[in-house]
């Protein structure tokens, strides 16, 4: 690429950093990304992930964005190539060409992190993109996760009046307040999103057995598996009772299986320890599972009311089929499977 090229792809990537400081969202930042790509380097579409960055034995890797409309969208054994380098994690601190073939170019670069997760982007493009260009890139989405982690907690911080006390997650109130907000984001934008349903089994035995103080250390402590096994854009709330109901934005019908089955795993292989001080005889260790029910909009409802009901329906489904499952449009996951 000659000097001059040079100068005006890095001219366009001022004016488009630039453009971005503007914004309060990374999403909007990602919009844009993808079009500066497009129309730099006539590359395809991006696609960016998030893998959980405190548990590098299984890095499970899921997709939080992508565009409305797709230009030269990757085919499905690329994505699975994609999600294979980023889950290996080797290399990719800033940016790795990860085409099998010579003279082709896929690039995945870094998006920063931010709380537990690391953020990857890929796409591929019909030109080498200059290395000074995708160093200066990489450290600017790297920053901007940093300035945007602050934005959140800043949020948090604001919203204490929407937090469960026993808990610490959000409560019913703001649950259907962003159950409008997400219908309305995809009347916007055609972003998907599903609701899962997460019951207790047999909970209130352990209330009549051990007394409330045990329970609510229960609840607690569920909670905290909840925020440990989803991700940080998923909002998760404690919806009354032991009851516990999650937005999960950006996910169809078939990711929303796989994090329905996540938390069932996470909780049912949890021991939850429980000491003398709560008015028990000596610790206790417990174990506990839970019944999931899912439901993804728009596909399996049209409005508010009609989201949560599926999504409890499926619940009290997997309930009634034995306890211990994940139950979404009539189909039940097990954790063995």
């Amino acid at each position: 690429m000659s000097e001059e090229n040079l100068n005006i792809h890095y001219k366009n990537l001022l004016d488009f950093i630039f453009e971005c400081d503007q914004l309060d969202s990374i999403k909007q930042v990602y919009e844009l990304l993808n079009n500066f790509w497009i129309k730099e380097f006539s590359t395809s579409s991006i696609n960016v992930f998030s893998v959980y960055r405190k548990n590098p034995d299984s890095r499970s890797c899921r997709q939080i964005w992508k565009p409305k409309k797709v230009i030269q969208g990757l085919s499905e054994s690329e994505l699975k190539h994609l999600k294979k380098e980023i889950k290996a994690g080797e290399e990719l601190e800033r940016w790795k060409n990860i085409s099998p073939k010579e003279g082709e170019f896929f690039y995945v670069i870094s998006c920063g992190e931010s709380f537990s997760q690391e953020f990857y982007a890929g796409f591929k493009s019909s030109e080498k993109i200059p290395d000074k260009i995708l160093d200066y890139l990489v450290s600017y989405l790297v920053n901007s996760s940093k300035k945007f982690k602050k934005f959140s907690e800043a949020e948090k911080l604001k919203s204490l009046v929407h937090i469960d006390d026993v808990t610490g997650l959000y409560n019913q109130r703001k649950f259907l307040k962003d159950i409008d907000d997400s219908i309305i984001k995809f009347e916007e934008t055609g972003e998907v999103f599903s609701v899962i349903f997460i019951d207790i089994d047999h909970f209130k035995s352990v209330n009549d057995g051990h007394g409330h103080l045990v329970g609510t250390q229960l609840l607690s402590d569920v909670a905290n598996v909840l925020k440990r096994v989803v991700r940080e854009s998923d909002l998760s709330y404690r919806y009354g009772g032991d009851e516990f109901v999650i937005i999960v934005p950006t996910c169809d019908a078939k990711n929303a299986k796989e994090v329905g089955l996540r938390i069932l795993n996470g909780i049912s292989k949890e021991e939850f320890y429980v000491s003398e001080e709560k008015g028990i005889n000596g610790s206790h260790t417990f174990k506990l599972s839970v019944s999931v029910g899912v439901a993804t909009y728009p596909e399996d409802a049209k409005t508010r009311v009609e989201i949560i009901s599926f999504a409890d329906k499926m619940m009290y489904k997997a309930k009634q089929s034995g306890r211990g499952k994940v139950c979404c449009a009539g189909e039940m996951f097990t954790e063995e499977e």
